[in-house]
């Protein structure tokens, strides 16, 4: 017959059932951690392809914006708009480089 009150034996069941505890309480964690990192991996490939895309993005701007501001691109713009290249002979023709001048505040 098994003595149930040895202390011996109490105290091995207390260090099993501690133990048991600890154990179930580190695989819970575990699995909360592994929850968290999953979604904040999940969330840092989201962020990833929305930069890939706006990268792409930025690049197809900045080829338009070379494009629109290219000089035959400004000049056939100028044209549709009336612009006409000036002929020698008016004496308007000619351009007029002026000096920068200090606004008439600063020049007291």
């Amino acid at each position: 017959m098994i003595n149930s009150k040895n202390p011996t034996s109490n105290r091995n069941r207390g260090l099993l059932t501690i133990l048991g505890t600890i154990t179930v309480f580190l695989v819970v964690l575990q699995i909360l951690v592994f929850i968290f990192f999953s979604n904040q991996a999940s969330m840092l490939t989201q962020i990833n392809q929305e930069q890939d895309l706006l990268l792409l993005e930025n690049n197809q701007l900045e080829k338009e914006i070379t494009q629109l501001t290219s000089l035959p691109t400004l000049e056939e713009r100028a044209k549709k708009i009336g612009f006409v290249i000036p002929s020698r002979e008016n004496s308007w023709s000619s351009v007029i480089y002026l000096a920068k001048q200090l606004p008439i505040a600063a020049a007291n």
